[in-house]
């Protein structure tokens, strides 16, 4: 079989696009991540001040006694 490079290059070239893809590859997931985490970051704030905003009300906390 004819290759365009000797042997020992064509390797190389497969180890390199190989490469390549897995680092592409974990690259697009962490940024996936990022972007959730993030979100789920500001989804737990919101609910926080929420939280906060109903507690200062004058409806928030009540007490119950028994």
């Amino acid at each position: 079989m004819y290759y365009m490079f000797s042997k020992d290059m064509f390797k190389v070239v497969i180890k390199a696009v190989t490469t390549g893809g897995i680092v592409l590859c974990v690259a697009l997931l962490l940024g996936a991540c990022g972007n959730t985490i993030s979100g789920v970051g500001k989804d737990i704030s919101d609910v926080g001040s929420k939280v906060t905003a109903w507690q200062k009300s004058e409806e928030g906390v009540k007490n119950v006694s028994k």
